[in-house]
């Protein structure tokens, strides 16, 4: 018999096989205990949840240590990121800041040279004066808000056709007025017809009220450009009742047909309003000074007739 001891495994082999072997048992031993905790779970769950307790707190501590290189190498990169894209941020800001001061410089070497217009030409504009303040007393209340009820009247000064406007922008105007009250038109009556101007393209329309919480704008004239949503409508002074420049509110809906206007503010809640006077009230047609009786003829005047008289003057005495 050949008692010749067989040749030695090389070691990176026999490191294998040990691998390999100690990879078994664990897998094994894995297997065997997840059924184990399995076969526990479905007889005693109470004793299976304290198992899983302990055993969470054994790996937790664990998983945060080998998790820890990880989180700080996402950590780091997010920092480049954020670095570099605070780089390029700051470099769009600089370019935004650089348009918006040029036309910055552009609108104020505008208005400075409106301003020498105006003291050339002698331009007088008028101004706007309000005549009281204070808050909306009632509305119609419900899906449509059309009249308003202000607790001021002709005592304080208010009269017929005088703007009322809100904090956020345009309500109405006075339609009927009181000594104490005085009742509000408001932009949504259908009645309700409003001269206003497209901020961005400069067209002129009406903003015309139409028993919905919106308005419709109409009567569109200027320049042929598409409105957007988000366009604002402000009020174009046209008429001589309200004054230029005030917001009416924005295009939500804009269709050829008529674009949806949202108001800026609501009657109802809206707070403190103001009452002004006429931005350009209609100059009076009436005659102005003494007005006389029918003029006497002079062969009257020399039988003794009466000179005319005033007619706010008391009648002679007797």
């Amino acid at each position: 018999m050949d008692w010749t001891p067989a040749p030695r495994r090389p070691t990176a082999i026999r490191r294998e096989q040990n691998l390999a072997l100690v990879s078994a048992v664990v897998s094994g031993g894995v297997i065997a205990a997840g059924l184990i905790l399995l076969l526990v779970a479905r007889v005693n769950p109470e004793t299976a949840s304290g198992v899983r307790a302990v055993a969470t707190d054994i790996v937790a501590p664990l998983w945060s240590v080998v998790r820890a290189p990880i989180d700080g190498a996402g950590k780091v990169a997010g920092d480049f990121g954020d670095y570099f894209g605070a780089v390029s941020r700051a470099d769009q800001l600089e370019a935004e800041l650089d348009k918006a001061n040029a036309r910055l410089r552009a609108a104020r070497n505008g208005q400075r040279e409106l301003q020498q217009l105006k003291r050339l030409m002698a331009v007088r504009e008028p101004t706007r004066t309000v005549v009281a303040t204070t808050r909306i007393a009632a509305a119609t209340s419900g899906s449509v808000a059309r009249t308003a009820m202000l607790a001021v009247g002709s005592g304080a000064g208010i009269t017929r056709d005088m703007p009322v406007i809100g904090t956020e922008g345009l309500v109405g105007r006075t339609l009927e007025v009181g000594r104490q009250s005085a009742r509000v038109l408001l932009l949504t009556d259908p009645l309700s017809r409003v001269p206003v101007i497209v901020e961005r393209t400069g067209q002129a329309g009406l903003a015309v009220g139409r028993n919905l919480p919106t308005l419709l704008l109409t009567d569109r004239i200027g320049p042929e450009l598409a409105l957007v949503a988000g366009d604002r409508i402000v009020t174009s002074g046209d008429g001589g009742v309200y004054p230029p420049g005030v917001p009416v509110g924005v295009v939500v809906d804009p269709r050829a047909d008529g674009p949806v206007i949202r108001l800026a503010t609501s009657p109802l809640g809206g707070g403190f309003v103001t009452v002004e006077s006429g931005w350009l009230p209609i100059p009076d047609t009436q005659p102005q000074g003494p007005v006389f009786d029918a003029p006497v003829p002079v062969e009257a005047r020399t039988r003794g007739a009466p000179p005319p008289r005033l007619r706010t003057s008391e009648p002679p005495a007797n």
